[in-house]
């Protein structure tokens, strides 16, 4: 617990990014917010809070946006760290993997989506069955946060960024 409260400070900027980034997503696909939370160091708390998207597509997009946005940040700061301000990479380093810690979706999300993606299941929208497979990536993320996945999956980003080319 403690452990994990303190990865959480260190972490911050993913804390902070991480509700913006919900928060814009909402927005984007026109979700109703009712409450954004930027410091969530617990982690009890939701980052946003918001309407439930009667359309799948809107289910489908706030489940997966914000973990496809994040990761491109943390490849874009291990890219410049990495290329274009080596002097200060640690800086870069630390604020790609602190965002990529973030960008997993949260069980709350994975419950939505599975009910929803059931629901147009049966409805005959079979395009709905590429959110199972979502759902369970969304379980399995949060069982291994235990295992810290979420820095592992900032250390493998930053790695795919950093391989040479000419290996």
């Amino acid at each position: 617990m403690i452990i994990g409260l303190l990865i959480r400070i260190l972490t911050f900027p993913g804390v902070i990014l991480d509700a913006f980034i919900n928060k814009k997503s909402c927005e984007y696909l026109k979700i109703e917010l009712f409450q954004v939370n930027y410091f969530s160091i617990t982690g009890e708390e939701l980052p946003v809070v918001h309407d439930i998207p009667k359309e799948y597509s809107k289910t489908f997009g706030i489940a997966i946006l914000p973990f496809i946005i994040m990761s491109f940040i943390s490849l874009i700061l291990f890219y410049i760290g990495l290329n274009l301000i080596p002097d200060i990479e640690f800086i870069f380093v630390w604020l790609g993997i602190s965002i990529a810690a973030h960008s997993f979706p949260n069980t709350k999300m994975g419950d939505l989506l599975w009910k929803n993606s059931i629901i147009e299941i049966k409805k005959g929208n079979y395009l709905a069955l590429v959110g199972i497979p979502l759902v369970a990536i969304i379980y399995i993320a949060r069982i291994l946060h235990f295992f810290w996945l979420d820095i592992i999956y900032g250390v493998l980003l930053y790695y795919l960024v950093n391989v040479d080319p000419n290996v």
